[in-house]
């Protein structure tokens, strides 16, 4: 059994709804998993996990400018991420474009090893929960190895 910290950032719920999910997914799987908004977490909290779940919705236009939302302001907030495993996901409407690129490489500045992504269209929200959440764990093993 691992511990697993599941980050959100949500503006509508949408992000907040994967991330319980995810959560649930983890727990069906006997692993201690913790859900929480970015802005709760501490280092603890990241010292605890075992790997760690980042998840945000995407704001931005359609043709240009799409980003991970508000992630330059709590990015570089958030405690020490350097050698945990870590699964990314988005929220979205119509395209996240390279979002999850962007916040892969602003995590990875603060030390995190990105071992998978997912984008989740609002609409279907809990499609392909249950396979990202595998191939994350996946890329955990390969990384605690």
């Amino acid at each position: 059994m691992k511990h697993i910290l599941v980050l959100y950032q949500s503006r509508g719920g949408h992000t907040r709804e994967v991330a319980e999910t995810i959560g649930q997914a983890l727990g069906k799987m006997n692993h201690d998993v913790s859900v929480k908004s970015v802005i709760e977490v501490s280092k603890a909290d990241i010292e605890k996990a075992d790997a760690v779940f980042v998840g945000t919705w995407v704001h931005g236009l359609i043709l240009f400018g799409v980003r991970p939302a508000g992630a330059e302001l709590w990015v570089p907030s958030l405690p020490s991420l350097e050698g945990k495993p870590v699964g990314i996901f988005c929220t979205y409407a119509f395209n996240p474009r390279g979002s999850l690129r962007m916040l892969g490489e602003m995590l990875e500045e603060r030390g995190a090893t990105i071992v998978g992504q997912q984008a989740f269209h609002r609409s279907r929200l809990n499609d392909g929960v249950e396979d990202f959440v595998g191939k994350v764990l996946a890329g955990v093993e390969g990384t605690l190895a």
